[in-house]
């Protein structure tokens, strides 16, 4: 632990600046998403695709880097990390071609998956226990920061130059990230049980990286080829055979990928199942969001990304106190309140679709914005202080599988709901930006997955309000 609070702030300043390059990239691509999908004439499904390739290679291969920063050393990975991600962006800022894209960002992906799978870690790992809510506070607030600013820069960068820019920019800023965190984060040595090297599980990694890719696959495929063919049917299946493998093996293996006696604490299982149930709600907004704001509302990118800027200054402005907050009162308390907040939001904002105007729309985003700001930094914070100390690497990636691979469920759902509801939109390859579509077919998709989405955060409810209950109980 470090006890200068000078070299604290230094240290968090360094992770958090992680989270603000991903929070600027995942925003400023979402909101380049209709202009991407009307320059390759391709509609919601491939457009998600743009999406989902990203959070595929991520989720597949968290837990195998947080399990390598283990082993090798947390700083190490995240350095790496920062190289890849940078050389990823500036592979998709050249693409030509949606698959090409696509490939770039997979490149992308490995680089955030080694980011993610350390930054919770490092924080943990040298910040006092009284002092990791106010980091992981900072942590969010950089997050919201790269949300503010990837919206409307997002949106200025794809109207005025070309949505490549919007990779483009990651270059300069992930070059300047790379310097502060070799600079700022202190060298340590990876704990062992013996003096000798822990053994790598290679069958682990490989069988759990199997499943998880064979599993989004088919989510991703699942609508343009059907949820009940054949091909998705046998994916799935396979999924579930690679990951039963996976999970066999993790038992009985001396040194596994994953410490299954993580789950064996009931309270870190509830805390991880909320944070799944609550990410779909922010995934599935985040990716229709935009397009709802420009096909309905008749926004061009930059108008849309300035309304998306509200979220993010009220998120920014509060997550600091939030993260204070959750060293005071117990976190499952206020992921509770947090969760029945995001619960009502989305049931209002689900029959409000049809108004005039943004004022809706505007309530939606603040209301959003205070119900997960007292969500994600106590969930962060309790997740992490759930883990052993020599278990945080593999604790962080787990968390950030959880959060990936609900992202993942939460775009492939809310796409597949938003539109089975809308006649012509049944083929991936329909682009709504470019074909006559009644208004009011299209509110019945929207509406439908933010009533979904208000049902997700209900069960996020229920899951934090047990956690909370469990550690009464317990304490």
């Amino acid at each position: 632990m470090i006890t200068n609070k000078s070299q604290q702030l230094l240290i968090v300043i360094s992770v958090a600046f992680s989270s603000f390059m991903a929070r600027l990239n995942n925003y400023t691509v979402n909101v380049s998403l209709p202009t991407i999908s009307r320059d390759f004439n391709i509609g919601t499904g491939e457009a998600s695709r743009i999406v989902m390739s990203y959070l595929l290679i991520i989720t597949s291969s968290l837990l195998l880097f947080g399990k390598l920063a283990d082993r090798v050393g947390l700083k190490r990975i995240f350095i790496i990390g920062y190289i890849v991600f940078v050389a990823g962006s500036f592979l998709c800022g050249i693409s030509q071609s949606i698959n090409t894209l696509i490939g770039s960002r997979f490149v992308q992906g490995i680089g955030s998956a080694m980011l993610l799978a350390t930054s919770f870690a490092i924080i943990s790992k040298f910040i006092p226990p009284d002092r990791t809510g106010w980091a992981f506070g900072i942590t969010s607030m950089a997050s919201a920061l790269g949300v503010a600013t990837g919206a409307p820069v997002g949106g200025l960068i794809t109207g005025y130059l070309s949505w490549h820019w919007v990779f483009l920019v990651n270059v300069p800023i992930g070059i300047v990230a790379f310097v502060i965190a070799g600079k700022k984060i202190p060298d340590e040595k990876p704990q062992t049980r013996t003096g000798e090297p822990e053994r790598f599980d290679f069958i682990g990694a490989v069988l759990s990286f199997l499943g998880l890719a064979i599993l989004l696959r088919a989510l991703n495929m699942g609508k343009e080829l059907g949820w009940g063919s054949p091909p998705i049917i046998v994916s799935f299946l396979l999924s579930f055979m690679v990951l039963s493998l996976f999970i066999i093996w993790e038992k009985r293996c001396s040194a596994p990928l994953l410490d299954l006696k993580l789950f064996k604490d009931l309270r870190f299982t509830l805390v991880l199942s909320a944070t799944f149930m609550a990410y779909l709600l922010i995934a599935g907004n985040a990716f229709l969001l935009p397009f709802y704001l420009e096909i309905i509302k008749g926004l061009n990118p930059q108008k849309t990304g300035m309304v998306l800027l509200v979220y993010s200054i009220i998120y920014v402005l509060i997550s600091p106190y939030a993260g204070r907050l959750s060293d005071k009162i117990k976190p499952g308390t206020l992921c509770s309140i947090a969760m029945l907040s995001a619960t009502v939001n989305a049931f209002v904002f689900s029959f409000s679709l049809q108004f005039r105007g943004f004022l809706f729309v505007f309530i939606f985003l603040i209301w959003l914005a205070l119900s997960y700001v007292l969500f994600f930094s106590p969930n962060n914070n309790q997740v992490m202080s759930l883990a052993p100390e020599n278990k945080h690497g593999v604790a962080s990636g787990l968390f950030n599988t959880t959060t990936n691979l609900s992202y993942v469920f939460g775009i492939a759902i809310f796409e597949t709901v938003f539109s089975h509801a809308i006649p012509g939109a049944s083929s991936s390859k329909t682009s709504l930006l470019n074909v006559n579509i009644p208004h009011e077919a299209l509110l019945k998709g929207f509406q439908a997955t933010y009533i979904f989405g208000g049902l997700s955060c209900l069960a996020a409810f229920g899951l934090s309000l047990l956690a909370a209950k469990n550690a009464i109980k317990k304490y």
